[in-house]
């Protein structure tokens, strides 16, 4: 073993001895840095960032949408906080998926366009990258019918209507589903719609995609109308029926299902919720719409510490930074509060920590919060318009108004013929202006009934 003490004094006295050496190593790692930086950031964000912090505009405006709804937007320091207060018996609400599909995402504007909603804010977690981008990382059930799994246990939101009035609950939940065979035994599935892992046994239903998107290391059998129609070894990517749908296993729940399951069978699929609020298990079946996000800001008034959030699988990275956020709450009477907290331009990271966001909902009212995707996805339209950013206003001396140099000309022109082909020779690319955000997976969108 060595002593870090000796060599920290080595290190220092040849440093000392060999001045000039080491400052040019210096200026040669500085500049490594920086050309490895430049290539992977803009830095034009990082001074749009420092900007922001000396915006000295500060409002706080209320206005009311439409009967039983009010939107309340603050702007101070280069911050933006929307909150929407939606009061129970005056809309509709309910999750959708992006695409009407299992997988791939959509811009939130489309999303509310395409279902003329009132309003609409971002939903849960989705992967990111690869066949199953889109997929929704969470619990996500619609119309009865769940989407996706309960991830790690963490919290969700479940929306019912009880006698003309939007029932909203809050908690942390599991969800059991079960395989029931006609011998009387059961067996456990892994999850739903997504990537299938090793070892696992997942069921694909009509709503994901045409077929399952699975290599053909495993098995997969076709159940339609509650009977195996089909089984299918070792080929993958089975085509789902629309009116069933199909068991994928691999590895050592491959050789399971292969063991218990056979062609004519009858089979059902049992689920049970599990709500960390024992006794609630019944009452969290009757939700018609459940969407995930994590980690639970409040529940009944006292806000969870961090080692709660880290429980749910967010790490302090994401829990203790200043991440643009989005996230619902409850007040004691029902009402419901959609918040987002971004930078008030496009483009600029900034927002709250977590444990600062469950001050605040405290500060409006609620008695129980959950938080949602932020960064990038963070946003809350209404009327079909972007809330969550302020848009620029164009006037006099603009460049809109101004007149196209031959320079300007030029440089369109080169974007123009990059954005024609790709490397590859058959692919357009257009970007998506700053103000639309990432595009999502899910979202919840209000409608209002008067």
């Amino acid at each position: 073993m060595f002593d870090i003490t000796y060599l920290g004094q080595q290190c220092f006295r040849f440093i000392r001895r060999y001045p000039r050496t080491w400052t040019i190593v210096g200026f040669l790692l500085i500049l490594g840095i920086g050309i490895r930086l430049g290539q992977t950031v803009q830095f034009s964000k990082v001074t749009d960032y420092f900007r922001s912090f000396v915006d000295r505009e500060q409002t706080d405006v209320t206005k009311s949408v439409a009967r039983g709804i009010t939107h309340r937007q603050i702007q101070n320091k280069g911050m933006l906080t929307n909150i929407l207060s939606v009061s129970p018996d005056a809309v509709n609400i309910r999750p959708y998926r992006a695409l009407s599909a299992g997988i791939g995402t959509e811009t939130l504007v489309s999303l509310a366009r395409r279902h003329k909603a009132l309003a609409a804010i971002n939903g849960g977690f989705f992967e990111m990258a690869g066949t199953f981008r889109g997929e929704s990382v969470g619990a996500l059930k619609i119309d009865g019918e769940w989407r996706s799994e309960p991830e790690q246990g963490r919290a969700v939101i479940g929306l019912r209507t009880v006698d003309g009035k939007i029932e909203a609950y809050i908690d942390r939940i599991a969800l059991r589903q079960e395989l029931a065979l006609p011998n009387g035994k059961t067996l456990l599935i892994d999850g739903m719609n997504r990537s299938r892992g090793r070892n696992e046994l997942v069921i694909y239903r009509p709503h994901f995609h045409v077929v399952t998107l699975t290599m053909p290391d495993g098995v997969e059998a076709v159940v339609r109308k509650g009977e195996v129609v089909g089984i299918h070894n070792g080929q993958g990517s089975t085509r789902i029926p629309a009116e069933g749908y199909v068991l994928s296993a691999s590895g050592k729940r491959r050789e399971e299902l292969l063991t218990h399951i056979s062609e004519g069978d009858a089979v059902q699929i049992h689920e049970t919720i599990i709500p960390e609020r024992v006794g609630d298990s019944e009452l969290w079946a009757s939700f018609r719409h459940i969407a995930g996000g994590g980690p639970l800001l409040l529940q009944s008034g006292i806000a969870p510490s961090t080692k709660a959030y880290e429980r749910e699988g967010f790490d302090r990275a994401f829990h203790s930074f200043w991440h643009p956020r989005t996230a619902v709450g409850k007040k004691a009477d029902g009402t419901l509060l959609f918040v987002t907290i971004t930078a008030t331009e496009a483009g600029v990271r900034r927002g709250v920590m977590l444990s600062r966001l469950a001050e605040l909902f405290l500060e409006w009212g609620a008695t129980d919060a959950l938080n949602l995707d932020g960064g990038n996805s963070a946003m809350l339209v209404i009327r079909d318009k972007i809330v969550s950013v302020k848009q620029k206003k164009l006037g006099r001396g603009t460049a809109r108004d101004k007149p196209e140099t031959k320079k300007t000309q030029i440089e369109k022109g080169a974007r123009a013929a990059r954005n024609t082909k790709t490397a590859r020779g058959n692919r357009r690319i257009r970007p998506m202006p700053r103000q639309q955000g990432r595009a999502i997976s899910d979202a919840i969108l209000i409608f209002s009934r008067f």
